[in-house]
């Protein structure tokens, strides 16, 4: 059997490699109670390199958002939520946002240079 987040191998029982499996157990317990600069430090604590964590954070299992899409849909709310604005960003938002913007389609998205849509 193969670990879903990196694809490495793992025993046939398990679909997630321990590696990926302690990144999942930060996030889980600590994700939204601490800030990113803490959650940094838990992961440097636990030895895991950056690109172990990027791989699980920016993992799409079946075309669902990544775990960084929830993470930024979380600090996104608490944020908006200090501010007094009622916080409903979901990690579908994020995702819609995040790919949008990756091919350069998404609405009111211009490059260096240009002018915005409806401008020209």
């Amino acid at each position: 059997m193969r670990c879903a987040f990196c694809k490495t191998r793992t025993s046939l029982f398990r679909k997630i490699c321990p590696t990926c499996a302690k990144v999942i157990a930060i996030v889980d317990k600590a994700g939204g109670q601490v800030g990113m600069g803490e959650m940094v430090d838990l992961f440097l604590a636990e030895g895991l390199s950056r690109e172990q964590v990027d791989r699980v954070l920016d993992a799409e299992l079946d075309g669902q958002p990544t775990i960084r899409d929830r993470l930024t849909s979380q600090l996104a709310n608490v944020l908006m939520q200090g501010l007094g604005m009622p916080g409903r960003q979901s990690p579908q938002d994020v995702r819609r946002v995040r790919l949008a913007s990756a091919s350069g389609s998404g609405a009111g998205t211009w490059r260096g240079g240009e002018k915005p849509p409806g401008q020209q």
